[in-house]
C-alpha cells in the first residue's frame, strides 16, 4: 500500500470516513511503509520424567491378556517476548477500529499517526502498535510461566484364537497430551506476555476387531469397530493475526475399518479398504463441527495382475482410492465462527468435496535378475482436488489452497547391488 500512496489514502478514507475523520486519511497514508518487521519468539525448557510396565500373559493355549501403565510428569518453563523494528500505521488503525480508543482521545490520536513524524515519535509519548503481535515491555522484553503436568494412561489387551486361521481381540486404552501453556503477546502495547494453561487431552479408547485366513487362506479379512471419547480436545483457533491452543471441549469418534485381500489365482491378487469415521465435536467451541481432515468415508480398490512372460515377469497394478467431503480446519471455515480474525472469512469455501484417485504401475522383472523397470501413471484421470486450505494466510485473508498433484507420469530403473 505504501507504494499507491492514492489507493491507500482510498482505502483509508473508507475506514476513517464513518468515525468523521476522513480528513486524517491521506496524511496517514503517507506514512505507510514499504515493509514492517516484527519478531515474536516462543521458547520452553521442558524435563519429562516417564515410569512405565508392561506384561503379557497366556492364560490358555488360545487366549491371552495384555496390559500395560505409563506415568508421565512434565516440569516446563514458557517464555515469549514480541518487538517491533518501529510502530505498524495499521495496527494503531486496528486499535482504533476496535474501539480500544476512548472517543474523546480519537482525533488526538489520528492527529499524531499523521504527523509526518510519526514512525520516529518516542514509544513514552505514543505506543510501538504491533499488526500480528503487540510488543512486550520494552519492546521485546520475556515473561516466563512455569507450569508442572503430570498423567496416567494405561492400556489393555484380550486376544483369543478361535482357530489357527482366526482370532478375535479387544482393546481399551487411555490416551494423553500433555497440558499446553499457550503463550501470546500483550493486549496492548508494552505490556507482559499472556500464558494461558489449557488443560490436558486425555482420550478413551474401545476397539473390538477379527482377523481371518479363509477358503484355504486365499482369503484374508480383517475389521474392528471402535469408539474414540475426549474430553479437553486441544485445538487451535485464531485470534486477529495469531493462533493459539485452545480447549475445544468433548469430541467423539467411532466407526469402522476394514480390508480383504483374495488370491483368484497365482497370477491374481484382488485387494480393497473400507473405513467409515463419524468424528464429531461434542459441545463446547466447535460443537457439531467435523475433525478437520477426517472424512466420514474412505475405500479403495485394486488389484495385482502377473503375466508370465519370456525371462521374466509383467506386474500390473491397477488402484482406485476414493474418500468424502474433508476440512482443512476444525472450525469447518463456517464464518460465524471466525468474526475474531484480522480479515473475517465471510464464505465457507475451505474444504474439499468427495474425490478418487486412479492410479496405475506396470513392472517388468526379469527372472533371477538384480534389475527392474516400472512404469507408473497417478492421478490418470486428471482429477481435480486440494489437499490443504486456509495456513498462515488465512489470517490476512488470503488462505492458501493447495492443489493437489495432477495427471502425472514416469519411468523408474531399479538396480540391487
Amino acid at each position: 500500500m505504501a507504494a499507491y500512496p492514492t489507493l491507500a489514502g482510498l482505502a483509508l478514507g473508507g475506514m476513517l470516513s464513518p468515525l468523521g475523520a476522513g480528513a486524517f486519511a491521506a496524511p496517514i497514508a503517507a506514512n505507510l511503509k514499504a515493509a514492517h518487521i516484527e519478531t515474536p519468539i516462543n521458547n520452553s525448557d521442558l524435563t519429562s520424567y516417564d515410569v512405565f510396565a508392561d506384561v503379557t500373559y497366556a492364560l490358555t493355549d488360545r487366549f491371552e491378556v495384555s496390559g500395560g501403565v505409563r506415568y508421565t510428569r512434565d516440569d516446563k518453563t514458557t517464555g515469549f517476548a514480541s518487538s517491533v523494528q518501529s510502530r505498524s500505521v495499521l495496527g494503531a488503525l486496528l486499535a482504533l477500529q476496535s474501539g480500544a480508543i476512548p472517543p474523546d482521545q480519537m482525533a488526538p490520536f489520528l492527529s499524531t499517526m499523521a504527523n509526518p513524524a510519526y514512525l520516529n515519535i518516542p514509544a513514552n509519548l505514543f505506543p510501538l502498535f504491533g499488526l500480528t503481535a503487540q510488543p512486550t515491555t520494552n519492546n521485546g522484553d520475556f515473561s516466563y510461566f512455569d507450569s508442572k503436568d503430570d498423567g496416567v494412561t494405561w492400556r489393555l489387551t484380550a486376544r483369543y484364537a478361535l482357530s489357527d486361521s482366526a482370532n478375535i481381540y479387544a482393546n481399551y486404552a487411555r490416551g494423553r497430551r500433555p497440558e499446553v501453556i499457550s503463550a501470546s503477546a500483550p493486549a496492548a502495547p508494552g505490556g507482559a506476555a499472556r500464558f494461558t494453561p489449557v488443560a490436558a487431552e486425555t482420550v478413551d479408547s474401545y476397539e473390538i476387531g477379527a482377523k481371518a485366513a479363509l477358503l484355504g487362506r486365499r482369503l484374508r479379512v480383517d475389521g474392528a469397530v471402535f469408539l474414540y471419547n475426549y474430553d479437553n480436545f486441544q485445538t487451535t483457533v485464531q485470534q486477529g493475526t495469531l493462533f493459539v491452543t485452545t480447549n475445544a471441549g468433548e469430541a467423539k469418534s467411532y466407526g469402522f475399518e476394514g480390508q480383504a485381500n483374495f488370491t483368484v489365482s497365482s497370477n491374481l491378487d484382488l485387494f480393497a479398504t473400507y473405513a467409515f469415521n463419524h468424528s464429531r465435536f461434542e459441545n463446547g467451541l466447535y460443537e457439531g463441527n467435523h475433525f478437520r481432515l477426517s472424512p466420514d468415508h474412505a475405500a479403495s480398490f485394486g488389484a495385482i495382475w502377473r503375466l508370465p512372460v519370456a525371462g521374466g515377469a509383467i506386474e500390473v497394478q491397477p488402484t482406485y482410492t476414493w474418500q468424502s467431503k474433508v476440512f482443512f480446519d476444525d472450525d469447518n471455515d463456517i464464518p460465524a465462527l471466525q468474526k475474531g480474525h484480522f480479515v473475517p472469512d465471510l464464505i465457507q469455501d475451505e474444504y474439499q468435496d468427495a474425490y478418487g484417485l486412479l492410479n496405475l504401475r506396470i513392472r517388468y522383472a526379469p527372472a533371477s535378475q538384480n534389475w527392474g523397470v516400472e512404469a507408473f501413471g497417478e492421478n490418470i484421470l486428471d482429477e481435480k482436488y486440494i489437499k490443504d486450505a486456509g495456513n498462515t494466510g488465512d489470517a490476512l485473508g488470503m488462505p492458501t489452497f493447495i492443489a493437489g498433484r495432477p495427471a502425472s507420469y514416469g519411468l523408474v530403473f531399479k538396480l540391487k547391488l
